[in-house]
């Protein structure tokens, strides 16, 4: 049996989808800060595999509450780690792009160093860590710039296409960074997840769409699909905010492309795919 930890973000209800037979818990039902009342729900389902979706990374938020965010992405990943060896489940944990600082200028393979340099990319480095260091049976894949049709509780309930659009309707001033990312949509990510997870053990893997783009120009690509002509304000960090943020955090699934494992399709190829799901294009410039 598979148990989805951290089931009702845009990847847990992916991965619902897709594991058909599956089972899900939210935080209200597991909180995996909790070590006993984690440890007496695990021992009473047995999973065979745990998917840990659970995690902190709204990256304002990080900065400020700290101390939330090392218990939830580092020390609960802690929890996860002994209780699965000593009850022989599988860890499939989920990381991010942000465990690198964003200073090449080519794609980050699972070999490079990482060296976060914000609390969200150090809490989950250090939950990585902790697993590659204890865990006996393990999976950690890195994912980068995700999007989905379930809601993202960190942005807002909307992803980056949904927030922009948004803007566009409402007719709101829209800036948009340049910073370098993989786009990725989170059922292509959960497809070639169930193509891997049984048999790539002990790894840590690359899960991210082909190419790359800044968030500005994937911006204007999603506009130029759907034929509005709008303006975009071009600017140097996400939001405006404070936070440091790596400038390029484009992921290259070097090791599935080394096992002849990698289906992942063209960033372009999976917005046009969404976009018409959502039907967004039943509305043009003259709206």
């Amino acid at each position: 049996m598979i148990l989805i930890i951290g089931a009702n973000g845009q990847l847990g209800q992916t991965l619902k989808v897709v594991f058909k037979n599956s089972k899900g818990l939210n935080k209200k039902k597991m909180n995996i800060e909790n070590y006993n009342k984690t440890f007496n729900t695990l021992k009473k389902l047995k999973p065979k595999y745990v998917f840990n979706c659970a995690a902190y990374h709204n990256t304002i938020n990080c900065e400020v509450n700290w101390v939330k965010a090392f218990s939830i992405n580092t020390n609960s990943v802690l929890n996860l780690v002994k209780i699965s060896n000593i009850l022989n489940f599988k860890l499939v944990h989920f990381s991010t792009d942000y465990v690198f600082d964003g200073k090449k200028s080519k794609p980050y393979v699972e070999s490079d160093i990482e060296n976060p340099i914000n609390i969200y990319g150090l809490s989950k480095y250090y939950g990585e860590k902790i697993i590659r260091l204890y865990s006996k049976n393990f999976l950690i894949i890195r994912l980068t710039s995700l999007y989905s049709e379930f809601p993202c509780k960190a942005k807002k309930g909307m992803n980056f296409i949904d927030k922009i659009i948004d803007l566009y309707k409402r007719k709101k001033n829209i800036s948009v960074s340049n910073l370098t990312i993989s786009p990725t949509y989170v059922y292509d990510a959960a497809i070639q997840i169930k193509k891997i997870y049984k048999n790539i053990n002990n790894q840590t893997v690359h899960v991210a769409s082909e190419g790359s783009t800044t968030w500005f120009d994937f911006a204007r690509f999603i506009f130029n699909e759907l034929e509005i002509n709008y303006k975009i304000k071009k600017v140097t960090n996400f939001d405006n905010d404070y936070i440091m943020r790596p400038k390029y955090t484009v992921l290259k699934n070097m090791y599935l492309k080394k096992k002849k494992l990698n289906i992942m399709p063209n960033w372009k190829t999976s917005v046009k795919k969404y976009l018409a799901k959502k039907n967004y294009n039943l509305f043009n410039s003259n709206q």
